[in-house]
């Protein structure tokens, strides 16, 4: 192999990895703010289990309330 073809082919390698390297901290950048939205959404989860779980709470006292005055 001689000089000239084996620079083609190892720059075919390092530019690549040269451009992964230097961009790492956008790909990191990028994985936080997939972790971000992680949080956020299980808050949201949390949020509308607590919603669900008052809701049926209300729908007995209710249930309760109209039996009590006989209203239908």
């Amino acid at each position: 192999m001689d000089i000239p073809s084996l620079l083609v082919a190892s720059s075919a390698i390092i530019v690549p990895v040269t451009a992964l390297l230097l961009n790492y901290r956008g790909f990191a950048s990028i994985d936080s703010r997939f972790a971000a939205l992680d949080h956020r959404l299980e808050i949201i989860e949390r949020d509308l289990k607590d919603f669900y779980r008052l809701q049926a709470e209300h729908d007995k006292e209710i249930a309760r309330l109209k039996d009590h005055t006989g209203l239908k």
